[in-house]
């Protein structure tokens, strides 16, 4: 039986009657099977006094909660009262199924529709009842299926099904966090060689395929280091080291050739060093002593302690600069700064200054780690443009013995903007270092712990 347009929106809100279809229509003494109010079968009957009809339970109350009068006789003043006898014998006359029209074939006493239809089930029963009922998925993605399809969707389409990664066996949580949030960061997870070599690899193996084992990265010819230029890809040098044997034997040759004649001269100079060292004894006796008178000076220069805000810290003891935040910083793609450090006792102000999220070529894929000079107390006794070299290292968190060093050279080959004295501002705009210094996917576990990065500036050379 179709609803009442006009009683729609009172229907939502409460339960009314059943809605199925008589097996056999209904004896006379059943005359009124259907409630005024909502057109259906009679839930709960309930007969007025003015007009003696009959009507749903909640729907007459409802009538009398909003002060209205009889829907049948419009009597204002009535009451109503429960007609058992009624409700016995209607509860008992066989229906069909509500959902008929869609394929099930269920008949039964009208007292045994709601049980059939189950229509609110607990997780545990939710497969109990009319196939044809629709029902919310339990794992509340919004999705409504009917009862006969309901567990496929909760095991093969729902987005929010339990799932745990089938690449790494570590991450576990709902489809839809791991396809959309793990997968794209997971290690484990097969993607193609950027060379596009037609091999799949571990996310986490990719750098070292591409250096290792693919048939299409560039390499260097085995006798690069004797002269030899070509580079070709992997796959193509065994065709070249076959086809070229002469012309690197030939290579040999001249390297040997070239060996010899470099020992033939090495021998010549020792020879004549032996002959200064009989003239230099002579004079070793005046060194020793003026060795001696500067073994204090030297001592302290080797003790020359690292310091950060003026102030040392200790002999051999470089600061750990701490980077705190290291996903933050890397989606906000911005750059951090280490707190000053000076290389040696009244010596030069430093900082680092470090891209989480890479620059240049190394921009999303790696950290990146800059030397930047700063405006520095001693600067006016120094030199510059500053020569020498600067070495700084990622801290291995996990047993120590794992940490990544880098090392800066300043010689006459790079620009002086990053390594002259700084006149304006606090800090150099300009930083000279290694743009791919380490990989995303190196970091954890040795180097990333609780989201911190832990560098020290653990060498300085004076040139």
């Amino acid at each position: 039986m179709a609803l009442n347009p006009n009683n729609q929106q009172q229907a939502d809100k409460r339960i009314i009657g059943f809605d199925c279809e008589f097996v056999e229509p209904p004896p006379e003494r059943y005359v009124q099977s259907e409630c005024p109010v909502c057109l259906q079968i009679i839930r709960e009957p309930h007969q007025v006094t003015c007009c003696g009809k009959k009507f749903c339970k909640t729907c007459i109350e409802h009538i009398k909660s909003t002060k209205k009068t009889c829907p049948t006789c419009n009597e204002e003043e009535f009451s109503s009262f429960a007609d058992k006898s009624s409700k016995q014998l209607l509860y008992s006359l066989k229906v069909r199924c509500s959902h008929q029209k869609d394929g099930c074939e269920w008949t039964g006493e009208l007292r045994q529709l709601d049980g059939h239809l189950n229509t609110d089930p607990q997780p545990e029963k939710q497969l109990d009842g009319c196939q044809f009922v629709e029902i919310d998925c339990i794992y509340k993605c919004g999705n409504q299926q009917q009862r006969r399809y309901i567990q496929n969707h909760q095991i093969k389409d729902c987005p929010k099904r339990p799932f745990g990664c089938e690449h790494c066996h570590d991450y576990k949580s709902t489809y839809d966090d791991v396809t959309n949030n793990h997968w794209p960061v997971c290690g484990s997870f097969p993607v193609p060689c950027p060379n596009q070599c037609g091999s799949t690899i571990q996310r986490q193996n990719i750098d070292s395929h591409v250096a290792d084992e693919c048939p299409l990265t560039t390499i260097n010819c085995d006798f690069h280091h004797i002269g030899c230029a070509v580079k070709l890809p992997r796959q193509d040098m065994p065709e070249h080291l076959r086809e070229n044997l002469l012309t690197h034997i030939s290579l040999l040759a001249s390297s040997h050739a070239k060996q010899q004649a470099e020992t033939t001269q090495q021998r010549e100079e020792i020879t004549k060093q032996q002959d200064k060292i009989t003239s230099l004894e002579a004079e070793n006796r005046i060194l020793k002593t003026k060795i001696n008178e500067l073994e204090p000076m030297q001592q302290l220069l080797k003790t020359a302690p690292l310091i950060v805000n003026s102030r040392p810290l200790g002999p051999l003891e470089p600061p750990v600069l701490t980077m705190t935040n290291f996903q933050q910083h890397k989606r906000d793609d911005d750059q951090w700064y280490s707190p000053p450090v000076y290389t040696h006792y009244q010596g030069y102000k430093i900082c680092l200054r470090v891209d989480a999220n890479g620059c240049n070529t190394g921009k999303g894929t790696h950290v990146s780690v800059y030397v930047c000079f700063m405006r520095g107390e001693f600067d006016d006794s120094l030199k510059w443009l500053f020569r020498g070299a600067i070495s700084y290292q990622i801290l291995d968190q996990v047993d120590g013995k794992g940490h990544k060093t880098g090392t800066d050279t300043y010689d006459d080959k790079i620009p002086d903007k990053y390594c002259t004295r700084v006149t304006e501002g606090e800090r150099s705009k300009n930083g000279w270092g290694n743009s791919k210094f380490i990989a995303h996917t190196e970091l954890e576990p040795k180097y990333l712990q609780n989201d911190t990065l832990l560098f020290q500036i653990n060498k300085v050379v004076l040139k």
